[in-house]
């Protein structure tokens, strides 16, 4: 891992963790802040690194060029979620008054447990309706479509919504799964939603750092946790994933060393491999501008390449995931991949 990764995971930590001492870094030249700065927007959380970098202080050394670079960015950052926020907020109550019971999904279920919430960048909105539920809001709204995962597609004044009939990116019965919600349900969701994309896609540190601050915020018996993972068959998938949020992102060992050690390494690679759901990957940027086709296709391929990493940690699951693509993409209406 080079340097400047090394800094960027400092700065995370420090942006995670509001109760701990800040970690100082060295000096930086101008080209070496803009290689992290182009780091940090390839794994969108440019917000919670510039948090973690304002609690140095303002004697720490910054060009006043890469300040004004991470003002500008945390302030768009701060606006849009915002906006989000506020329009998410309206089609909540309005889904309640008419009766249905959303739950909020993936990041923005934990970008309350950040310092800076609203530094933490967001994509689309993500809610969970039980199948009657599901059914009956898809069949009232309008300008829908249905991606190739199953969820459905929809617009709230600019703000993206995606709806789930399933909680969990995994294939197992009811009664190997948690209670929804719980904290339990909430880790599992998170660290399943990092699997999939880890083992296709790709996956940036956003996620991660979703995972880690639900770790540290949520209360759980650590012991129903473990057994959690093994009920849903994601143990070895567990330890990996553990070792990476201990080793990067400074995650307290919340297992007290009853998780056997790993090295994070591989999952490392495919971090940097193609930062945020693998967009910025080399051959992923190439087919972004082509046809659906084509980025199906590569997509496809993605989930190919990651054969060895994803049947040594989860392999049941892999065989699901490639069934539930090819099922997703011989649907008609299926108009995009998997976000």
């Amino acid at each position: 891992m080079t340097s400047t990764c090394d800094i960027l995971f400092t700065l995370l930590r420090n942006g995670l963790y509001a109760d701990r001492e800040p970690e100082m870094i060295p000096e930086l030249t101008v080209d070496e802040w803009e290689g992290l700065l182009e780091e940090a927007g390839r794994q969108t959380v440019t917000g919670t690194v510039y948090h973690g970098l304002s609690r140095l202080g303002s004697s720490y050394p910054l060009p006043s060029e890469v300040l004004f670079r991470f003002v500008a960015e945390a302030n768009r950052i701060e606006v849009e979620s915002r906006q989000k926020e506020q329009v998410a907020w309206n089609e909540f109550q309005r889904l309640k008054g008419e009766g249905f019971h959303p739950v909020v999904m993936k990041g923005p279920a934990v970008a309350c447990f950040y310092p800076a919430p609203m530094l933490r960048e967001s994509g689309d909105i993500d809610i969970y309706l039980r199948d009657e539920e599901f059914r009956k809001l898809c069949d009232s709204l309008e300008g829908t479509y249905r991606l190739s995962d199953g969820s459905v597609h929809y617009d709230r004044r600019g703000v993206d919504f995606d709806l789930h009939d399933k909680y969990f990116d995994l294939h197992l019965p009811a009664e190997r799964l948690p209670e929804v919600p719980s904290p339990y349900a909430t880790l599992l969701m998170l660290s399943a939603h990092i699997l999939k994309h880890a083992s296709g896609p790709g996956v940036g540190l956003r996620q991660f750092c979703d995972m880690a601050v639900a770790c540290e915020k949520l209360s759980f018996d650590p012991a129903v946790l473990l057994e959690t993972y093994r009920k849903a068959g994601l143990w070895k998938w567990s330890i990996l994933l553990h070792a990476f949020l201990r080793k990067y992102l400074g995650l307290k060992d919340i297992f007290e060393g009853t998780l056997p050690t790993a090295d994070p390494s591989p999952l490392l690679r495919i971090v940097l491999e193609g930062g945020n759901f693998g967009h910025h990957g080399p051959r992923r940027e190439k087919v972004l501008g082509t046809d659906i086709r084509q980025r199906k296709i590569d997509t496809a391929l993605r989930y190919v390449r990651r054969l060895p990493f994803s049947l040594k940690y989860a392999p049941r699951e892999t065989f699901r995931y490639l069934g539930e693509l090819i099922r997703g993409n011989l649907r008609r209406e299926a108009t995009t991949e998997p976000q």
